[in-house]
């Protein structure tokens, strides 16, 4: 293939796109490659295909980053999954697909060495953390309650960043359980800040419910961190080794997981060294290097 890739994005022209599926297929007759994301353009870019024949249906990937609802990808017969995980879901879900792939996310890790935190450390507390949208799925009622048992017998700090439809919840919880003086809600955190916002942590914590990838917790394994957290399967699947996990729910589970790793040096050591190895799969470089492949493996065959 060509070392040189241009790139062109394809509008939705209104709340109904009826000329959108027209677009796609001019794109697919043009083009090398077709690579959708999002649910709508999966739909209109998949209704697109099925009138074209299939040396141009060859060119149409859709990419898959969570557990998405199948009705809008009928018309994807090529999709590139986040994860192991997701790729399960899809063929189980999705039996219309005639192939599917598995591409790591990847990020830029060149910055996290040098990165300083965003709040300086306090000496003698041991602080908890998590970067992620306040929506139900990202666990922050769980974290905030596991924190808390911690909080009436330990020196500890729970630092959480982002916003979101449930941040005023998470608020209040703090409250009621009687630790907001501990619970430190930073709101947005840009992303040229995230490296620094890990930095800042002794241990993440990462509670997810559903996940089909985690850019969060590779920040934090780049950063060195030990990871706490749910032994969701996607989150099991980037973790591997590198992290302390119990069942999803597990309230209970996950404050004694951050106990342990609190109380154990030597543990929180192995969990950094492995979190480093660990988060080199995840690279920018390698989630290019891997989707050029599938391109490969698609057109020339």
């Amino acid at each position: 293939m060509s070392s040189e890739v241009k790139v062109r994005v394809v509008p939705f022209i209104n709340g109904y796109e009826p000329i959108t599926p027209i677009i796609f297929a001019k794109a697919l007759k043009t083009f090398d490659i077709v690579h959708v994301h999002l649910g709508r353009a999966a739909l209109l870019s998949g209704y697109a295909a099925k009138f074209l024949p299939e040396e141009l249906r060859r060119k149409l990937f859709c990419h898959m980053h969570l557990y998405h609802k199948p009705k809008h990808y009928r018309g994807q017969g090529q999709i590139i999954c986040v994860s192991k995980a997701v790729e399960d879901y899809v063929k189980k879900a999705m039996p219309w697909a005639k192939r599917t792939w598995v591409v790591y996310n990847g990020i830029d890790m060149s910055s996290a060495p040098l990165a300083e935190p965003l709040i300086p450390k306090k000496r003698g507390t041991f602080r908890i953390g998590l970067l992620a949208s306040f929506k139900a799925e990202k666990g922050h009622a769980d974290l905030i309650k596991a924190f808390a048992g911690l909080g009436r017998h330990l020196p500890v700090e729970l630092l959480l960043g982002g916003e979101g439809p449930l941040l005023s919840e998470a608020k209040k919880l703090a409250s009621d359980l009687g630790v907001e003086d501990k619970v430190n809600f930073l709101g947005a955190v840009p992303p040229e800040r995230a490296f620094s916002f890990w930095k800042s942590l002794d241990v993440a914590c990462v509670p997810s419910y559903a996940e089909g990838f985690c850019l969060s917790m590779v920040e934090a394994m780049a950063c060195g961190l030990p990871v706490a957290g749910y032994a969701e399967a996607a989150l099991s699947e980037v973790a591997g080794e590198a992290a302390v996990l119990v069942p999803v729910g597990d309230v209970e589970a996950l404050a004694a997981a951050l106990e342990r790793v609190i109380a154990d040096e030597s543990l929180r050591k192995q969990l950094s060294s492995l979190s480093l190895k660990r988060s080199g799969l995840f690279s920018a470089k390698s989630m290019a290097e891997n989707l050029l492949k599938v391109y490969e493996s698609a057109l020339y065959v």
